[in-house]
């Protein structure tokens, strides 16, 4: 073997040694292709601590990139040759995947300051069907309030937020719902309020949310 093929083999070693980039490797030889946001749920870690990763497994070679629309969606240079190296080292290990559950990821998780997955769409669902928010044009514009605010507020046992110079409230396109759910200034007040009494608790991994038993119920006015 070759001093290059050798120093080159020693590089990809050492990117790969770094447990977030091997869960990058791991779970695009088994999706293929995933937008960079999907993929910081699946994983459960932050989009800027997932961006740095991306670009040295980039960097290395090992994983490209195309744009759709304003997302990057990302792909193995080497799937097969990958995808052999990843079951071969879990092998060596003894270890099965570790990648969390997907199905938590859709449930309840933060994004940012406030509550997305299913619990965060069923909010957002909730609010502008009891007209509390009147939503904008599209899934990501701003929401107005609506004559139920108040009385909403006061059901959820939320205080009306300081907005500084946010917006009220936003849709945020969910990367598991594809629908929005509820973000801004009053996405967070809400996140905030239930995390304060214990309604949606610290998951397993970073950013996953565990929910109380009543929290779905709550948030629904079911």
């Amino acid at each position: 073997m070759s001093d290059a093929r050798v120093v080159k083999g020693e590089r990809i070693l050492g990117v790969v040694a770094d447990p977030l980039r091997f869960a990058v490797l791991r779970l695009l030889a088994r999706e293929r292709e995933l937008p960079a946001g999907a993929m910081a749920d699946r994983l459960a870690v932050s989009a800027s601590r997932l961006a740095n990763h991306l670009a040295v497994l980039r960097d290395a070679g090992l994983v490209a990139s195309r744009r759709s629309g304003r997302v990057a969606v990302y792909r193995l240079t080497a799937p097969d040759r990958t995808a052999a190296f990843v079951r071969a080292l879990d092998a060596l290990a003894g270890e099965e995947e570790r990648d969390p559950e997907p199905t938590a990821f859709a449930r309840a998780r933060l994004c940012y300051d406030h509550l997305a997955g299913e619990l965060g769409v069923l909010l957002y669902r909730r609010l502008v069907a009891a007209r509390a928010l009147v939503p904008g044009d599209g899934p990501e514009a701003p929401l107005t309030s609506g004559p139920a605010l108040a009385a909403e507020l006061e059901r959820l046992g939320v205080t009306p937020p300081d907005l500084g110079r946010r917006h009220l409230a936003v849709g945020c396109l969910d990367s598991t719902a594809g629908t929005p759910h509820l973000g801004g200034a009053l996405g967070a007040a809400i996140l905030r309020s239930l995390r304060e009494r214990g309604l949606l608790r610290p998951g397993p991994h970073e950013r996953l949310l565990t929910e109380a038993p009543d929290a779905e119920a709550l948030l629904t006015g079911r």
